[in-house]
């Protein structure tokens, strides 16, 4: 067996209560996504630390591969504390999904709000056109998001796709289209690259993919 042959059975996994399967459909496709890693996303709020958000992370299984020769030989710690991993995943020009499941209850505005402002303080995406920002707002304005509902947002070199869900299955088709990649791969970074909203899903997508290169 070559180091590019290792196997690369990713099971499910389960946080605060949400079951994220072992893969799921791309929206729109009919190609299978491994679950890359998965966990909670919160902030500490008078010294409570108050889970907002689950996040699943999906990975097309060629995109192991492609990794390989790069990061192959990296710990975990330099995968994480470089952005090595992170960026290079952002970039494979490969089929990404996320699956944010709501803890709490928020609005289309207040998330959709939110992810644009957490990119217009990233320095990897400073292009980001005003016309796909009002886009993706309108994507989200009239809807609202009760506890165990879920965004999906499917990452592609065709752009980004979005579809919301209230139970556990992904659906097969989007409710929004984004055709743009750089505004596609601005959204991925602020899940996955510094300072992304879920540390601890990104150790996990580190710990699962490490095992794999």
């Amino acid at each position: 067996m070559t180091l590019d042959e290792k196997p690369r059975k990713f099971d499910g996994l389960d946080i605060e209560g949400v079951a994220f399967a072992a893969s799921v459909t791309a929206l729109g496709a009919a190609k299978p996504l491994a679950l890359g890693g998965a966990g909670d996303r919160g902030l500490e709020i008078n010294g409570n630390y108050i889970k907002f958000t689950a996040i699943g992370i999906y990975v097309e299984d060629g995109i192991i591969p492609h990794l390989s020769p790069k990061l192959r030989g990296k710990t975990v710690e330099e995968l994480c504390e470089k952005e090595l991993l992170f960026e290079e995943v952002i970039s494979a020009p490969f089929e990404k999904l996320v699956r944010v499941v709501f803890l709490v209850p928020l609005t289309g505005i207040q998330y959709s709000e939110k992810v644009l402002e957490r990119i217009s303080v990233q320095s990897l995406f400073t292009d980001i056109k005003e016309e796909h920002k009002q886009q993706f707002l309108e994507i989200f304005k009239g809807e609202s998001f009760p506890p165990r509902s879920s965004v999906i947002l499917s990452f592609s070199k065709e752009g980004l796709k979005v579809a919301f869900a209230k139970g556990d299955d992904v659906p097969s088709k989007a409710v929004g289209t984004i055709e743009d990649a750089t505004f596609a791969d601005a959204v991925l970074a602020t899940i996955i690259w510094k300072e992304g909203v879920s540390p601890a899903a990104k150790v996990s997508l580190a710990e699962r993919l490490s095992k794999c290169l």
